[in-house]
C-alpha cells in the first residue's frame, strides 16, 4: 500500500519546542502545526489509519525562502503530527528512502510518498 500527499511546512525544531519552568513542551507554533496537519489528514480521510508497521518515506521539502536550512530541523514536527492525527501508531516505524530539498514554494510544503 502506498500514500502520496502534501503537508504544510512544519516549524523548525528551534520553534517547535519551548522550555517552560524547566520542562520541554510543544510550543504554540508546534500545536498550531498539529491542527493544520490534522485538518489535511481529515480531508484526505487518513486520520486514524493507525499504521503499526514499518513505513518507508520519500520526502521533498519545499522551503518558504531561499535561505539555507538543515533538513533535519524540520523532521520531528511532521513525524509527531502524523502520530498525533492517528496516521501512524508511533514515529519509530518511520524509515527514509530519501530526503530532498525542492524549489521554493510560498509558505513552504512537504511532499510525502509513503510505502507500507
Amino acid at each position: 500500500m502506498s500514500y502520496e500527499f502534501d503537508l504544510p511546512m512544519p516549524p523548525s525544531i528551534n520553534g517547535y519546542r519551548a522550555c517552560v519552568r524547566n520542562r520541554l513542551i510543544t510550543s504554540k507554533r508546534g500545536r498550531d502545526y498539529f491542527v493544520a496537519v490534522q485538518s489535511v489528514m481529515d480531508e484526505l480521510k487518513l486520520s486514524g489509519e493507525m499504521i503499526e508497521k514499518p513505513v518507508m518515506i520519500s520526502l521533498i521539502i519545499h522551503p518558504r525562502t531561499r535561505a539555507k536550512f538543515d533538513v533535519s530541523n524540520y523532521l520531528k514536527a511532521y513525524e509527531d503530527a502524523l502520530v498525533k492525527c492517528g496516521f501512524l501508531e508511533d514515529d519509530h516505524w518511520i524509515e527514509y528512502s530519501g530526503i530532498k530539498k525542492g524549489e521554493v514554494i510560498k509558505g513552504g510544503l512537504l511532499k510525502l510518498r509513503i510505502s507500507v
